[in-house]
């Protein structure tokens, strides 16, 4: 699907419990608090398995507009990289408060069939308040590690507009005899960067009204 859908889905792998594992994926997951593997979460919001309903699902949250709009740069050489993500709401949006998270990523790194995207590092979020028409910009600082070094051309930068207030489902998935829950929060809106790290990366990927939006001037 990543390859199907490369400008509307926003995809990354965390990996838990295996050499895979690194110590930001291991907070990620306990953000959302999953008991159980594999956990999917389209658009911060709801459980993407079982995989015979995945595509599904991602392409009703698609039909979904959003007046949220993530504008991308990135700068850097060798090791040291700074992400900026220029976020905003449409001047006919909803004012709204947003947690901007980011993640560092190389693409087919792992074992097979969960090469895609591996999650090597990520942001601690930083919380921003913005009404319609209002802007943002969020930076962060990022030091690739080994094996972001050695593929160079498959780092990925993504960032996302999350609702900062989670909301508990306590039944989201049955493993015989019992229930197991989640948190969960809205994700607003995503961008990604791919390298060569050049330019801007515009617009972000949830449909909705962007026409407002140019690639120099969110």
């Amino acid at each position: 699907m990543i390859d199907d859908y490369p400008d509307t889905l926003a995809f990354i792998t965390i990996h838990d419990g295996d050499s895979y594992e690194v110590p930001w994926g291991t907070a990620r997951d306990a953000f959302y608090g999953a008991a159980w593997t594999p956990f999917s979460c389209h658009d911060g919001l709801e459980d993407g398995w079982p995989i015979n309903t995945y595509e599904a699902k991602f392409l009703a949250r698609q039909a979904i507009p959003t007046d949220v709009t993530i504008d991308m740069m990135v700068f850097g050489t060798g090791a040291n990289f700074d992400v900026s993500a220029t976020v905003c709401i449409e001047p006919t949006g909803v004012g709204k408060d947003m947690k901007i998270w980011m993640a560092q990523v190389v693409d087919h790194y792992g074992p097979v069939n969960f090469d895609r995207n591996m999650v090597q590092d990520g942001s601690a979020g930083q919380e921003i308040t913005l009404a319609a028409g209002e802007c943002a910009v969020v930076t962060e600082s990022f030091v690739l590690n080994s094996v972001s070094q050695t593929s160079p051309d498959t780092v990925k930068f993504f960032a996302w507009a999350q609702n900062p207030t989670l909301v508990y489902d306590p039944q989201v998935v049955y493993i015989a005899p019992n229930w197991y829950g989640a948190w969960f929060g809205e994700v607003y809106q995503g961008g990604k960067a791919t390298a060569p790290f050049e330019g801007i990366f515009t617009d972000g990927f949830e449909s909705g009204e962007t026409l407002a939006w140019s690639s120099t001037t969110p």
